[in-house]
């Protein structure tokens, strides 16, 4: 009988001393050991591999030829570092074939200063002129004077919660918040592009003081006949037109920037119709506004007595500054009890409780809607009821107390 030994020795072909052992493991001469060769035990093919920080690359080198294994191992190593780390130091010591060697396509500047200038060139698509400015001074002023040419790779949480915490010693709390949010977006972005892989300012929020939501002042309804009484006595020399818009943005309760950078051509008097276009608007969404017989006569009178082809508000053919109207309001004593922002407030407090529908309200605060599709619908939404409520507003103004001729 034969042995089941025997006979498995009889029928293995013996192997010559020099010929490859599939699956043996072998490293490529001259090259870091992480990288090697192998000849595979599913296919006649060897095989390269590579190993960094626990994960495994394969390539196959289409060849039986040991030695062309380890040529196209070297150039598949070139390659993959080249593309994972986008810089050829690794291979200083190593021939780096012609094809393999990097262009300068994809040296990427990774500066701070760099990466956000991208995130807000992005953003500004979707956003107010004024607005991306806002956020942009912001970030110059608290951020980029202290880290605009470091490496974002490099900046840490300890250094962004630094610069953080200098806000709040000057009792800037909200501001902080502010560019934290600001930050937070430019890591997720920087993520998104292979810049980064974390978000460092994951959780500084936690080491920030509570945020505590500021009100805009505002008078209350009984004491805005007083209010626009004073307006229309404001007479402070070469001023006039300061008076003048305070009572339109009484009469249509708009945002500050979108009055004082009011043009002409805007305006259609005949129709009672104010158009803003989307690049004036907080959120790039044309908004209109009804005009009420008082705002038309105003408006008149303003484009006679200050005539322009361009801004409504303008001083020596510029546009009133944005801190013009607050001002205003200071010199007649309302510093700290009225701000421009709270006619917004006061006109929606008095507009519901006169029983005017809250989305009617909300639409001509033009208040975003979450909803793209509902805010897109809602773009010209409830018209007649708009034209008759800011028609109502205007009576309403001009009863508490007449307009004084302008």
């Amino acid at each position: 009988m034969i042995r089941h030994d025997a006979f498995d020795q009889i029928n293995i072909p013996t192997r010559h001393r020099t010929a490859a052992i599939p699956g043996t493991v072998t490293s490529v001469p001259h090259y870091p050991k992480k990288l090697k060769v192998y000849l595979n035990n599913a296919s006649p093919y060897w095989w390269a591999t590579y190993f960094d920080m626990g994960k495994t690359y394969r390539h196959s080198c289409k060849t039986q030829n040991k030695i062309e294994a380890f040529k196209e191992a070297r150039v598949f190593y070139e390659r993959l570092l080249i593309s994972k780390y986008q810089h050829p130091a690794h291979l200083l010591n190593h021939q780096i074939t012609e094809e393999n060697k990097p262009i300068e396509a994809i040296k990427i500047d990774l500066r701070f200063k760099k990466i956000a200038s991208q995130w807000l060139s992005r953003k500004a698509t979707k956003w107010s002129d004024n607005h991306t400015r806002q956020v942009e001074l912001r970030l110059v002023n608290n951020i980029l004077r202290y880290i605009a040419d470091k490496n974002i790779q490099r900046i840490t949480r300890k250094d962004l919660l630094g610069l953080l915490q200098k806000m709040e010693e000057r009792g800037a709390y909200g501001l902080a918040r502010r560019v934290l949010n600001d930050c937070r977006q430019i890591w997720q972005y920087a993520i998104v592009i292979g810049i980064c892989k974390q978000d460092i300012t994951l959780g500084l929020n936690k080491a920030l003081h509570d945020h505590t939501v500021v009100h805009f002042h505002a008078v209350t309804p009984k004491e805005l006949p007083v209010l626009m009484e004073d307006i229309a006595r404001y007479n402070k020399p070469c001023d006039l037109i300061v008076k003048y818009a305070l009572q339109l943005m009484a009469l249509t309760f708009v945002r500050k920037n979108e009055l004082v950078l009011s043009k002409w051509d805007e305006f259609d008097l005949d129709n009672a119709i104010w158009k803003i276009p989307a690049d004036r608007m907080k959120m790039r969404i044309d908004h209109v506004v009804p005009l009420s017989k008082q705002a038309i006569t105003l408006l008149s009178h303003i484009k006679k007595t200050y005539p322009s082809n361009d801004y409504v508000f303008h001083k020596a053919n510029k546009p009133l500054v944005d801190h013009a109207m607050i001002y205003a309001l200071y010199w007649m004593g309302y510093k700290h009890r009225m701000t421009v922002h709270g006619f917004r407030a006061i006109a929606s407090t008095i507009l519901n409780e006169n029983s005017f529908r809250a989305d009617v309200i909300e639409r001509q605060l033009a208040h975003t809607e979450a909803n793209q599709v509902r805010r897109a619908y809602n773009r010209a939404q409830y018209m007649n009821e708009r034209t008759e409520m800011m028609s109502w507003w205007g009576d309403y103004l001009q009863k508490i107390t007449p307009f004084l001729n302008p």
